[in-house]
């Protein structure tokens, strides 16, 4: 599958190295660093994409694909990890989330949110980070949820470790699940654990 990475930080970086040695081929888009070994434009990236993933601060998304083009981002799968914050890390966008602004913006685009309530060194390679970790999705489209929870299975996380929260409007769930994040950071003194649902091993309330 054709994936467009957008950003070249550790989130980026983590996520395009892990799909590419699936198999997949990656290419970067920057802003900055176009032009260097495998860095393209980030209209460039999208435009030779199946998949988009917005690797970039939550706060920048919508404006970076405005410059990118409707045109260029059509109907592709945009598969969001991001997380908006303020300068003083608050949440950015209270009451929103960025997969819904993206979605409302960008109507033919199929946005999935995932990824975006860990480290990045637990969503490339989850058990081996942490004994149990759930990744989240939320998206309006049955088959880019598909593709994306494929994708998933290439970074390494089981089939019963990703939960499907259902539309898009789930994203704000998961997005504002960032101050628990931060919190237990500070709690415990490292960013390598996750959020996990247990669940009864019937599947069924007791």
């Amino acid at each position: 599958m054709k994936i467009a990475v957008l950003g070249t930080g550790k989130v980026g970086t983590a996520l395009g190295t892990r799909l590419a040695a699936a198999g997949h081929h990656v290419v970067h888009g920057s802003r900055t660093r176009a032009g260097e070994r495998g860095i393209l434009t980030q209209r460039e990236a999208v435009a030779s994409s199946d998949v988009v993933v917005t690797a970039i601060p939550g706060t920048d998304v919508l404006s970076t694909l405005e410059d990118i083009g409707d045109d260029v981002l059509d109907a592709k799968i945009v598969l969001d990890p991001s997380a908006a914050f303020t300068p003083q890390m608050t949440m950015a966008y209270p009451g929103d989330s960025v997969g819904q602004q993206i979605q409302t913006r960008f109507p033919r685009a199929r946005v999935v949110k995932t990824l975006n309530t860990m480290n990045f060194t637990v969503m490339v390679d989850p058990l081996a980070s942490v004994p149990q970790a759930t990744a989240f999705v939320s998206g309006d489209d049955a088959q880019a949820k598909t593709v994306v929870t494929g994708l998933l299975a290439d970074l390494g996380w089981p089939h019963d470790s990703v939960l499907d929260l259902g539309g898009i409007n789930t994203a704000l769930a998961t997005e504002h699940a960032a101050p628990l994040f931060f919190a237990t950071v500070r709690s415990l003194g490292t960013a390598t654990f996750n959020i996990s649902i247990s669940r009864h091993p019937s599947g069924q309330p007791r």
